[in-house]
C-alpha cells in the first residue's frame, strides 16, 4: 500500500509539473514578469489552480474508478505537489520582480 502511496505522489507531481508549466507557458507569464505586466501574479495562480483541478480531478477519477475510498489521500497528495510548484512559481516572482524593475 505505501508503495503505491509513493508512487502515486510522484506520478502526481510530475503530471502537476507538467501541466502548470504548460499553462504557463501558454500564458506567457516569463513575458509579463519581463514586462512588468500587472496581472502576472494572478496568471501564476490561475494556472496553479488549473493544474490543481485537472490533477486532482484524473486523481479522484482513478480512485473512483478502482473502488478504493481513498479520496483524502488522492486529494491531499494532489495539494502537496501543487504546493511544491506554486511555491517554485512564487519564490521565482518575488526574487525576479524587483530586481527587473530596478534594472530598467
Amino acid at each position: 500500500m505505501v508503495g503505491w502511496l509513493v508512487m502515486g505522489f510522484f506520478v502526481a507531481v510530475v503530471c502537476a509539473y507538467a501541466c502548470t508549466e504548460f499553462l504557463l507557458v501558454q500564458l506567457e507569464m516569463q513575458r509579463r514578469i519581463l514586462d512588468r505586466g500587472v496581472r502576472t501574479l494572478v496568471v501564476i495562480l490561475a494556472a496553479n489552480l488549473a493544474s490543481f483541478a485537472l490533477v486532482c480531478g484524473v486523481g479522484i477519477a482513478i480512485v473512483l474508478a478502482t473502488g478504493a475510498g481513498y479520496y483524502l489521500y488522492a486529494t491531499l497528495v494532489c495539494v502537496c505537489a501543487q504546493a511544491l510548484w506554486l511555491g517554485q512559481h512564487l519564490w521565482a516572482y518575488y526574487r525576479d520582480h524587483p530586481r527587473l524593475h530596478y534594472e530598467q
